[in-house]
């Protein structure tokens, strides 16, 4: 039941390697490439001569970039990776790097699902692109604190948003404030996704999730119980390795 699974997102792709027993041997991820059919034709060889012939599906937006294998819809495969992990899970707040999505599953298998409508200041982009312009490390990102930003960011719109920040880093705002804004202003766009479905407890799925103390900081901003894991930002690719390891087993 060996499969590998390829989460292609707008930032960074996602690898899952299961073994035999369908237990994960490997995780990794790295930038997502810009010339990507040639870039995964090699990727696809150097997989495949490290872990053998192995069957590949992927999801995300430049699955249709990898050629000759099975490509998936993203939402199906987060919902197999949570229900295979957590099955108890039932509602995923998914916050990636151009969209925000909100599922529901059962089993492993899509009940419902939200996305919302792509403006960037709801999104992973609007936080990388601010950690770009600060030139701060995502990895130094920590909230264990649980302190909430001296600032908020008035408007609704990454864009103007922007604007917002460039007056803030004239009038010597923190950066450290500056970027807890930026985080408040991502879950709060989530949150409206959360009206949309009745919702208890929330996993957090994404790269967000990765941030220290961010399970405590997003409970305060979402007001629901939330849960992040090690494996968030692998959901995906998870479930894709899953189908991969089922194709090979013909089911």
């Amino acid at each position: 039941m060996s499969g590998i699974g390829i989460d292609v997102g707008s930032t960074y792709t996602k690898y899952c390697i299961l073994d035999e027993n369908a237990r994960i041997r490997e995780l990794f991820s790295e930038p997502t490439p810009v010339r990507q059919k040639e870039y995964f034709s090699q990727k696809l060889g150097i997989l495949r001569e490290r872990y053998g012939d192995l069957p590949v599906v992927s999801c995300g937006y430049g699955r249709r970039n990898i050629a000759g294998i099975r490509a998936v819809s993203e939402l199906s495969a987060l919902a197999l990776g949570v229900g295979y992990e957590f099955p108890g899970a039932a509602a995923v707040l998914d916050i990636g790097g151009q969209d925000t999505k909100l599922i529901r599953q059962r089993e492993g298998k899509l009940e419902a699902f939200f996305i919302n409508d792509k403006c960037a200041a709801g999104c992973g982009v609007f936080l990388g692109n601010t950690l770009h312009r600060l030139g701060v490390p995502f990895e130094s990102l920590d909230l264990t604190d649980g302190r909430p930003p001296g600032i908020r960011l008035s408007s609704t719109c990454a864009v103007f948003a922007q604007s917002e920040i460039v007056e803030r880093i004239a009038e010597g705002v923190p950066e450290d404030e500056i970027l807890r804004a930026v985080i408040v202003q991502i879950l709060t766009q989530a949150k409206a996704l959360l009206g949309k479905m009745e919702c208890g407890e929330i996993l957090l799925s994404g790269g967000l999730a990765r941030i220290p103390g961010m399970e405590a900081f997003a409970r305060t901003v979402l007001e629901k119980p939330v849960v992040c894991t090690e494996h968030a930002p692998y959901f995906s690719a998870l479930g894709c390795a899953l189908m991969a390891a089922g194709q090979a087993m013909g089911t």
